[in-house]
């Protein structure tokens, strides 16, 4: 390879995170500004020089050997900037306590399920909280707090994570070591109708949560929900977080890109180091209604039609629950001294209707009825690269579409008729919520 060829190679390297930084951080996090300065500056140097160029900054390193690209570590080859001065996020242990968000959910409940039953490094306390809402069915969410008191002895206290003072109390407890921010508005379709819900939750109480937990001494562990709905209509395939994000599909990813941005000023204001998950698709026992596994499974054994929008042309990248739970534990004792994010996904996209036959298989009914409908808010594919999680974390997802779909269904059932169907209403099958 000619020098020319071999600046080119390493201009494209540095442009990758240069891009990842100017967008992911701008405009909150301001040293960055000066980091890329001296990075173009490196650039220049290879260009008209032609000499072995080196960056270094708070343990960042960055040369050319020849045609090679070389990283002094392997945070800083995906933007994280190491934790210095013997800093290290807390470990999860005998000593750690922990406060889930959104404890009665989906991924809250199953996470402190998981720690629960750990039988070596269980920490000394975890506490959750909810607020319970009506978005899909309470029962559901009551049913999942009752296992964890039955099974873990955990209580998921009934509050709302925007009462700073309840929260403010809660900490005055149990000195959390570690924040799992898990409470959110999910849904896409339903930020369509419902787009003042996103605000309140995704957007002010996140704020209020992370305004108080930046200014606590020491500083929790901070990890949060983002969501693989932030690349919005990104074109390129897999989603890598040095992707930049420059064309929303739908106000829930917006609301949850914007978190990650938040996190960004927050680390740039008060130095909180936090950690922000981009989830794909999870799926599992206990999963939410609203979402495709559980909504089509009932719809289908009650002999009901489904909607699938864009004429099924849809690929989904389902991750297992407990693949999804395994990189949340690991990111708990990640540190990065920046505004970290990773995917979560199980890489291995699947289209609809091989999932809608996957379905049918277990169940074991008619064909399932489908109405087709378009929308512009639904993304046509969805396919995480994990390859940071990998490096960083040793985040390794290992349930098939097959067995985890088996999985579910075992669970679904057990579950009686009646309470299965009771759980799959909601707020989220109403129509537009007008404001008056």
């Amino acid at each position: 390879m000619n020098r020319a060829a071999s600046n080119s190679s390493f201009k494209k390297s540095l442009d990758a995170l240069s891009v990842q930084s100017a967008v992911a951080e701008s405009p909150f996090e301001r040293r960055r500004v000066g980091k890329l300065v001296v990075l173009v500056l490196g650039v220049l140097g290879v260009l008209l020089l032609g000499r072995v160029v080196v960056y270094s900054e708070g343990g960042i390193q960055v040369s050319q050997l020849g045609d090679a690209v070389v990283w002094s570590s392997a945070q800083a080859k995906w933007g994280d900037v190491p934790c210095g001065g013997g800093d290290a996020a807390p470990p999860v242990d005998g000593s750690s306590r922990v406060l889930v968000t959104g404890a009665a959910g989906f991924i809250g409940s199953s996470l402190m399920a998981s720690l629960g039953a750990r039988t070596a490094n269980r920490p000394h306390a975890v506490v959750g909280l909810d607020s319970f809402n009506d978005y899909y069915a309470v029962s559901m969410k009551r049913a999942r707090a009752a296992r964890l008191k039955r099974d873990f002895g955990y209580d998921v206290v009934p509050m709302d994570v925007c009462n700073a003072s309840m929260v403010e109390a809660l900490f005055a407890k149990h000195a959390f070591t570690h924040v799992v921010h898990l409470a959110a508005q999910a849904g896409v379709r339903y930020s369509i109708t419902h787009p003042m819900t996103y605000v309140h939750n995704n957007l002010e109480c996140v704020v209020s949560l992370l305004d108080f937990v930046a200014r606590r001494e020491p500083q929790p562990h901070y990890v949060y929900a983002s969501s693989s709905s932030v690349y919005g209509l990104n074109k390129k395939i897999p989603f890598s977080e040095l992707d930049p994000i420059t064309h929303p599909a739908n106000l829930y990813g917006t609301s949850k890109f914007a978190d990650e941005q938040i996190a960004g000023a927050y680390h740039n204001i008060h130095g909180l180091k936090s950690v922000g998950l981009r989830f794909f698709t999870v799926y599992g026992p206990w999963g939410r209604p609203d979402m495709s596994v559980y909504l089509f499974t009932n719809k289908i054994e009650n002999g009901e039609t489904i909607t699938v929008f864009n004429h099924g042309d849809m690929w989904r990248d389902f991750t297992f629950i407990d693949d999804i739970v395994q990189g949340i534990e690991k990111s708990m004792e990640y540190c990065a001294d920046n505004a970290a994010v990773f995917n979560l996904g199980n890489s291995k996209p699947v289209k609809l209707d091989y999932f809608l036959k996957t379905l049918e298989g277990e169940l074991g009914g008619p064909k399932t009825k489908i109405h087709y409908e378009k929308s512009n808010a639904e993304i046509k594919e969805t396919y995480a690269d994990v390859s940071k999680a990998h490096e960083l974390l040793g985040y390794e997802p290992k349930t098939s579409i097959e067995a985890g779909v088996k999985s579910f269904m075992a669970w679904y059932k057990a579950q009686p008729l009646a309470l299965r169907n009771d759980w799959a209403g909601g707020r989220f099958k109403g129509g537009r919520k007008r404001r008056r």
